[in-house]
């Protein structure tokens, strides 16, 4: 058991040197082969810092009905949020972004579909995702192997995509672009706009202000760091989850297949 233990170890250095990444996050073995030659499942530990999506993620625009990279992407833009009970596409505005920069490289986890058209979806751990069948989302880093994702399909139509492969992954830049309806859809598949809380409603309804705010202003740009108001609420919540009452946050726990 000793002589598994140091092989997985050994193995978990040389894939990262192999790639030549150094990971902000630390992963430990939770299931080896049964010869233990290899790891089959790592079990990780993040930092909780939002990155949400990185540059070469994609969104379809409403005027071309092409995929532009979040690096591209401009406050305006419509793009596509999800699709209603009548298989019709829902477009919307993008109107703020909670930050945004194309510098720096940073941990994600890559998703991978089964029989999913577009690329893999880039996603940072602590992102909320909406699973099929479900109206309420959760963090990405909880997702398994074999989950069922929404996901467009080239038709246009909503259906369930399998998780084959979820990877950590290093890739460039952050993005966490904001629309009316607190969702959009990322390299195909349906995803919030929130991360970090766990309840995408209350997440969505403490923002209005920001909306109104936006709105009534004309107000919106580009920063690299998180905009002061949803600071002020991120603050605001670990208050009252040590005084008052708990609210679910990402505790950074991530389960991966490869790394």
């Amino acid at each position: 058991m000793f002589s598994i233990k140091i092989f997985v170890i050994f193995h978990l250095f040389q894939t990262i040197l192999s790639q030549g990444d150094s990971y902000d996050t630390s992963c430990t073995c939770t299931q080896t082969s049964s010869t233990g030659s290899f790891c089959w499942a790592w079990k990780c530990r993040t930092d909780q810092v939002t990155k949400c999506f990185s540059s070469d993620a994609t969104v379809e625009i409403m005027t071309t009905k092409q995929r532009k990279s979040m690096k591209h992407l401009n406050i305006g833009d419509q793009i596509l949020v999800d699709i209603n009970n009548q298989n019709q596409p829902i477009y919307e505005s993008v109107y703020a972004f909670i930050h945004a920069s194309s510098n720096g490289i940073y941990d994600y986890l890559k998703i991978t579909i089964d029989n999913n058209f577009e690329q893999p979806l880039i996603i940072s751990s602590n992102h909320l995702i909406y699973c099929f069948n479900q109206t309420k989302p959760i963090f990405a880093g909880y997702l398994k192997i074999g989950d069922q994702l929404q996901m467009i399909s080239k038709n246009g139509t909503k259906q369930s995509g399998s998780i084959i492969d979820i990877r950590l992954i290093k890739s460039q830049g952050f993005y966490a672009p904001l629309t009316l309806s607190g969702k959009l859809v990322v390299d195909g598949i349906v995803v919030s706009n929130y991360a970090v809380v766990a309840n995408h409603q209350l997440a969505h309804f403490v923002m209005q202000p920001y909306r109104w705010w936006i709105y009534f202003i004309k107000s919106s740009s580009y920063s690299e760091n998180i905009h002061w108001y949803c600071q002020v609420l991120y603050n605001l919540v670990e208050h009252i989850n040590k005084w008052l009452f708990s609210i679910e946050l990402y505790d950074g726990s991530i389960i991966v297949s490869n790394i």
